[in-house]
């Protein structure tokens, strides 16, 4: 790994780890340290994660425009700030802006970060790298969590307010350690080319970024659908949710730098996201016959479910960095980062309730409507990388 890389991922361990402590325990937090319902809380967790989405084609337009490195420091910087307000957030009112703004920060900075990927490496190097900051992110979430745990078994305000500085620090840090790295100059335009970066009329790119970004519903499967089901359907033990999101961090720490080679070019990802489209289709009737299986059985069924949908998360993963860093021009890189997460709105808002619906509706059969999306998947991704290649200014690698 080059120096900036080394710089990219000592910052990503130490955000990750405070994603870790917030996202386990800020929850719990709004519950029991504010005058806040059950209800109250998911529904402004919902706006936010909309407002994210939302942030991420401004976000790049900045980062492209002013440099990602300072972008970068300056949403992480902000996220901080936002966390510690969160202190002060007793009433919904109060709550839901600043969640909201928590939110927006976030998806900034992961916005921004990828056009420091993209300034810092070149070609494949950048899936490469973003391969590897994941697994470190795994690493740290996995950290994070566990101190989240600690938090929660002494339930007291004082630890909630602890652990919401300790989540600032964390991110602090991570804007100290981008300042470590260069401030890359942005790309010059081609002739010709130099203000026509529209990637919000950018169809073809449009459509493979929903594409490739509803292998993420295999997240929400993983994350929902299956421990829902486990409770319900199952006599499986109740811990074994648990325990499948563990085999999912271990296997994505050790395995999503080795996958990441497999699609480098967009006609390898092209190839390895129809293959994730697959496993997730495979993995939603395996997870139906669960339903009718002794204890045992539906323990090690459950497990080989947890790998189907882990290899469909680092393959699907890996076709999208290529998809998003190939197929976008080298001076717009932050601006289609943020386009290409719209992408994400689709499995982001309606895969939960879509998971939960089909598979805690109609039960086993809903596990077969289910593997429908997928499949669908598989089928638009080829057509429609094919259409992007084709209408790229620049070439796209090979």
């Amino acid at each position: 790994m080059s120096g900036p890389a080394r710089w990219l991922a000592a910052a990503q361990l130490a955000g990750s780890v405070g994603a870790g402590l917030y996202l386990a325990g800020a929850p719990v937090y709004f519950l029991r340290a504010g005058d806040l319902t059950v209800g109250q809380v998911g529904a402004g967790l919902s706006a936010a994660a909309l407002a994210g989405i939302a942030a991420s084609v401004p976000a790049g337009r900045l980062a492209d425009r002013y440099g990602a490195r300072r972008m970068s420091v300056v949403f992480v910087l902000l996220q901080a700030l936002f966390v510690l307000l969160l202190l002060a957030a007793d009433r919904f009112w109060l709550f839901v802006p600043l969640v909201a703004l928590v939110a927006v920060a976030e998806q900034s900075w992961d916005v921004s970060r990828d056009g420091m990927i993209a300034a810092a490496v070149t070609g494949s190097d950048r899936v490469r790298v973003s391969a590897y900051l994941r697994s470190v992110f795994n690493a740290g979430f996995a950290l994070g969590t566990l101190a989240a745990g600690l938090v929660l078994a002494v339930d007291s305000r004082a630890a909630y307010l602890g652990m919401l500085a300790a989540v600032a620090a964390c991110w602090v840090a991570v804007a100290g350690l981008y300042l470590l790295l260069p401030a890359w100059p942005r790309p010059a335009p081609t002739d010709g080319a130099r203000e026509r970066v529209r990637p919000l009329a950018d169809l073809p790119y449009l459509l493979v970024a929903q594409v490739s970004c509803l292998t993420r519903i295999g997240e929400t499967i993983l994350l929902v659908g299956l421990p829902l089901w486990i409770v319900s359907a199952t006599d499986a033990p109740r811990p074994l949710a648990a325990w499948l999101t563990g085999i999912n961090t271990v296997l994505v720490v050790l395995l999503q730098v080795r996958v990441s080679r497999a699609g480098d070019t967009i006609p390898s990802a092209a190839r390895l996201q129809r293959f994730a489209f697959l496993l997730l289709a495979a993995a939603c009737p395996v997870a139906a016959l669960t339903g009718r299986l002794p204890a045992a059985a539906a323990i090690a069924v459950l497990v080989l479910v947890a790998v189907l949908l882990t290899f469909a998360e680092l393959g699907g993963e890996t076709a999208r960095w290529t998809m998003q860093f190939g197929l976008a021009p080298e001076r717009a890189q932050a601006r289609y980062a943020g386009v290409f997460r719209l992408g994400q709105a689709v499995p982001a808002v309606a895969g939960p309730a879509l998971v939960t619906g089909l598979t805690g509706g109609l039960g086993a059969a809903g596990w077969l409507v289910l593997a429908l999306i997928p499949l669908a998947g598989a089928a638009l991704s080829g057509p429609v990388v094919a259409w992007a290649r084709r209408t790229r200014p620049e070439p796209a690698p090979s």
